[in-house]
């Protein structure tokens, strides 16, 4: 009996496509006020972008998510209010809309101090890799670091990289 193999960062390149039709959002406050579930992920300094469910997946949880936060608002009116519902939508129904949105065009969300740094394309490419379905935060650095060095980005001494940035101390890592 087979046993299921997780999909190979460098076999089929699906992430290249997702890559070139990826829509980049900058993760702002009023971003994260409006999708409240942007907010939590994005709290970690090692964050530098992040992606929804793609596909048939996205679109599925994301009306789920927008079903269920009507229905658990309607439930809320009586105890509640008009409060009620409008917490409903605003937690669980911006996320399921942010979602489905992702889910039709692939979107990385990226912190805006990132998204006028020339590394943006390694970021891309390092969300595409997860869209692409590769979970594991360790095979996607494996893979990039097939492509790409510190010497060949040229981070080394570059003083437009901020000092918190991850990807330098990732790319060395061996």
């Amino acid at each position: 009996m087979k046993m299921a193999s997780a999909p190979s960062v460098n076999s089929a390149r699906d992430w290249e496509a997702i890559a070139r039709g990826m829509r980049v959002v900058r993760l702002t406050v009023t971003l994260q006020v409006l999708v409240p579930a942007l907010a939590l992920p994005s709290l970690s300094k090692s964050t530098r972008g992040l992606t929804l469910y793609p596909g048939r997946t996205g679109l599925l949880l994301g009306v789920l998510l927008m079903l269920s936060s009507g229905i658990i608002g309607y439930l809320l009116v009586a105890p509640a209010g008009v409060l009620g519902p409008v917490l409903s939508l605003w937690l669980i129904g911006s996320a399921g809309a942010a979602m489905f949105a992702g889910a039709l065009k692939p979107t990385a969300f990226v912190k805006p101090i990132c998204t006028a740094c020339r590394l943006l394309p390694v970021i891309k490419e390092h969300e595409a890799i997860h869209l692409s379905g590769v979970a594991k935060e360790k095979a996607v650095w494996e893979s990039m670091r097939t492509r790409h060095t510190l010497e060949s980005l040229s981070i080394p001494g570059d003083p437009t990289i901020c000092t918190f940035c991850p990807i330098p101390k990732r790319l060395a890592e061996r």
